[in-house]
């Protein structure tokens, strides 16, 4: 990631002055650098948020933000085209602690011939086909302290990659090569005395790049894919090197994974599994993932145009579980206890269910939203309720909550300080 400061909202508020919407008969008078910027398919969104607390754990509360995140697609003719997209934020106006800056989302050029797609640069490569929990989804890292009312679909911060795509009919082979690796931005933030540090993996050194593969079907009764991923692990776990300092690593894994969809009428049925092999196949290291068996199954039923019901059920079986609170020496073991809390490695089996109900009004302007993740084992959960209402085609809003509840030695219990109530009104140019 690339942290460069932000010298005043008037600027980003300048730069974004959409191309779009112009009268024709003023366009002649249109600047040429606007023009410009038209024909390279620019577009994007400001957006102006405020959240009641923050997602580093960092006990920041009451944040207001600003965000401009403009977007280029300039076309090279039948042959190519591409894709730039950054993303400059202060997620805290009024306070220095949340620091200004500038990311590179997605930066890469397509190719094309006849058959065959060639992507090469920064570029986010999502796999799976359950609804939000993915096990397949291994590939591309995600920053999980956005500040955004839809960061599902925005916390994606792209990896660089070499990816070549053969079609053959209702088939699709994906050959990646992953040669920088480029992990995900956690959550967490170390009390007052306490050291944390992260070794990225970010070089390109050969032992640390990483390879993926998969064959797709789409279109005939079921779609389906199965796959193949060696690299690193985007989630880090934490080694302690004393007693107030612990450095984040990043182990290899072997992902194999397998996902479906298939429509019945109104209906809609959905798989994703995986296999995922780590360096600690015995479980004998209480700083390294044990291997597991991940997968979710779901429906979800349009009960009518206007409300859709998705439901789904998952489950980790953890290979070679080993009680990581029974470890004797207390740095050890707080450093294991974290390490399963946030790898959701805590019980030998973990099981829940997710759902999520939407709803329009008022011709699709409002839009209404709540999506639940229970964790049965420790009955920990995540709740978001919101509504979003489009007051133009440019200008919508958004409120709503994140809640996390449950105790502390539970996934989402750990993360229950960063429950908070939020606001957006969000520019679309």
């Amino acid at each position: 990631m690339i942290r460069l400061p932000i010298t005043g909202a008037l600027l980003v508020i300048n730069l974004a002055l959409p191309a779009q919407g112009i009268p024709a008969e003023t366009a002649e008078e249109m600047p040429a650098w606007r023009g410009w910027l038209k024909e390279q398919g620019f577009s994007g969104h400001v957006r102006f948020d405020y959240y009641s607390a923050s997602k580093r754990l960092d006990n920041n509360h009451s944040l207001p933000g600003l965000t401009f995140q403009p977007k280029l697609l300039p076309k090279f003719g039948s042959w190519g085209d591409a894709k730039m997209e950054w993303r400059f934020t202060d997620q805290d106006l009024g306070d220095r602690r949340e620091i200004k800056w500038a990311r590179l989302l997605e930066g890469y050029a397509n190719f094309y011939f006849g058959p065959i797609d060639v992507r090469i640069g920064k570029q986010n490569i999502p796999w799976g086909r359950a609804d939000a929990l993915n096990p397949t989804d291994n590939l591309t890292p995600k920053d999980f302290t956005l500040l955004s009312a839809k960061d599902e679909e925005e916390r994606r911060i792209g990896t660089a990659a070499l990816k070549a795509t053969y079609y053959r009919g209702t088939y699709t082979l994906s050959l990646i090569w992953l040669p920088i690796f480029n992990p995900i931005t956690i959550p967490l933030g170390p009390p007052p005395g306490f050291q944390l540090t992260e070794d990225k993996r970010s070089q390109g050194k050969w032992s640390d790049q990483g390879f993926a593969i998969k064959l797709d079907q789409t279109g005939g009764e079921i779609d389906w894919s199965v796959s193949y991923y060696y690299g690193l692990d985007v989630f880090p776990v934490g080694r302690p090197l004393s007693a107030n300092h612990t450095v984040l690593v990043h182990n290899r894994l072997h992902v194999f994974g397998a996902d479906f969809a298939r429509t019945l009428g109104r209906f809609g049925v959905r798989g994703e599994a995986a296999y995922i092999h780590t360096q600690d196949p015995k479980g004998t290291d209480p700083v390294i993932k044990n291997p597991y068996v991940y997968y979710v199954l779901g429906v979800d039923h349009d009960l009518t145009e206007d409300l859709n019901i998705n439901l789904q059920a998952y489950q980790r079986l953890i290979v070679n579980w080993h009680d990581q609170f029974e470890i004797k020496d207390q740095v050890l073991r707080d450093a294991a206890v974290l390490n399963v809390t946030f790898n959701q490695q805590l019980d030998r089996v973990q099981e829940g269910l997710t759902g999520r109900i939407k709803a329009t009004w008022w011709n699709k302007t409002l839009e209404g939203e709540l999506l639940g993740v229970w964790n049965a084992n420790r009955s920990d959960f995540f709740v978001r309720p919101s509504l979003a209402y489009a007051f133009t085609d440019v200008w919508k809003g958004f409120i709503g909550w994140d809640i996390f509840n449950g105790r502390r030695q539970s996934f989402y219990g750990f993360f229950q300080p960063m429950t908070a109530f939020f606001m957006e009104i969000r520019a679309t140019f």
